[in-house]
């Protein structure tokens, strides 16, 4: 008794002299446990007369989250004054539940507290905590309270893919903090004419204290960043130009390969061993090992090596690439305008049709990649942090099937995130 007296204490918020009793009784098979509690207060609500007289008890049901108390019943007897100078009625309350609610605080808490994990969907939670998933979304959409942050001096613009929108786009569009490492707001379109609208009610100083923008090669976002946020300097996310770049690397050796039989020496490489084209952080210089297609002992330069003799063309794709990721990890903002010239020049002067594109993407958007060199405290300004945001998003999306409705998605993704929003309110 002594244990269950403990843990109603603390499930309902109680000190231990508020209860004056718990009586446990069983019906139908379903138990029953009637906690009688102690009246504390010392005059009236209303009017603070300390003349008033007692009506009994009036019983109230909650629901607690534990297993204890799975399949039975709690049942509050909350003390009721009438006050004898202003003729009102009032319960002696105590901070157990909401008012007119069964649902404990005790078991709000645990629901939000669990929701901050971007694994948990609201059925798994309600089953956790014996309650009905409706119930999880109601306590979510009643105490989860988030509105959009000041813009900061350095947004990051990207974009998660959401199935069962309610809107007509495949992606919603997200603004990152890019120093704090949080985020300031989740629309549920990327569309051009949707970021006019929403703009639009933003106030114009505070948009244009907005320093930089670090955006991917959307070009709409290009659009909207140099129409609203006048003074800021638009950074090309550096991840998303080695993410172009090896992507035209892969049609070149894909290209090769297809020259060659499925059991040919050249195809075995260009297959089996194309991690070598495209890891950096590969040691080439390691301890060779035997191969046995070779029956040789071979490490991964002199495999590397057998790769570029195939064709030229790989040998020279991949010498593009490997001079383009020394500029991107050593340039300076100063360096850094020669230094992608000679590169553009580089790329064109191979003649690799693969690289057009590539080469394209350079010319066309070579301000926001020198600006992307850019120092911010310390840091170079990219979308890594939104990059590592929306990794938890999408899961959080795919366990949850997306949540069609817009403005539940972004509050649980932003609760996920940023970790605050709740009010017991």
């Amino acid at each position: 008794m002594d244990n269950i007296n403990h843990l109603l204490q603390v499930l309902l918020n109680l000190a231990s002299d508020d209860i004056q009793t718990i009586r446990i009784t069983n019906k139908d098979s379903t138990p029953f446990y009637f906690v009688r509690l102690n009246s504390s207060l010392q005059e009236c609500p209303i009017c603070s007369s300390t003349s008033f007289r007692s009506l009994g008890y009036y019983k109230r049901e909650v629901i607690l989250p534990n297993n204890v108390f799975t399949g039975a019943k709690v049942i509050l007897e909350v003390p009721r004054k009438y006050c004898c100078t202003c003729n009102s009625s009032f319960s002696d309350m105590k901070h157990m539940a909401p008012k007119n609610k069964t649902i404990s605080y005790k078991t709000i808490l645990e629901v939000m507290e669990l929701l901050k994990d971007q694994k948990m969907i609201f059925n798994s939670v309600a089953t956790l905590l014996h309650i009905s998933e409706s119930s999880v979304v109601r306590i979510f959409d009643s105490h989860c309270h988030i509105t959009r942050s000041t813009f900061p001096d350095v947004v990051c613009i990207d974009e998660v893919y959401t199935k069962n929108s309610d809107f007509n786009s495949k992606y919603s569009c997200i603004f990152y903090d890019f120093y704090q490492h949080s985020i300031i707001d989740v629309l549920p379109s990327r569309h051009k004419s949707y970021l006019h609208h929403y703009f639009q009610d933003i106030p114009r100083d505070e948009l244009l204290n907005v320093k930089y923008v670090c955006i991917d090669m959307y070009r709409p976002y290009k659009d909207i960043v140099k129409l609203y946020f006048k003074k800021a300097l638009i950074c090309v996310d550096s991840f998303h130009v080695i993410k172009h770049l090896n992507e035209d690397l892969s049609k070149v050796r894909i290209r090769v390969m297809k020259k060659y039989s499925i059991d040919s020496n050249e195809y075995y490489l260009l297959k089996n061993w194309e991690n070598l084209l495209f890891d950096n952080n590969i040691e080439l210089n390691n301890q060779g090992k035997y191969n046995k297609r070779f029956k040789q002992v071979l490490n991964y330069r002199q495999l590397q090596e057998l790769i570029f003799q195939i064709d030229s063309d790989i040998r020279i794709a991949y010498q593009l690439k490997d001079n383009y990721m020394r500029f991107n990890q050593t340039s300076t903002i100063k360096e850094a305008p020669a230094y992608l010239d000679t590169c553009i020049e580089s790329f064109i002067l191979a003649n690799i049709p693969e690289y057009c594109e590539f080469t394209s993407l350079l010319t066309n958007w070579r301000e926001e990649i020198i600006n992307s060199f850019t120092l911010y405290k310390g840091r170079r300004i990219n979308n890594s942090v939104a990059e590592s945001m929306n990794a938890k998003i999408s899961t959080l999306l795919f366990n949850t099937k997306g949540i069609r409705n817009h403005e539940r998605r972004k509050k649980r993704i932003m609760y996920m995130i940023n970790k605050t929003g709740f009010s017991v309110k």
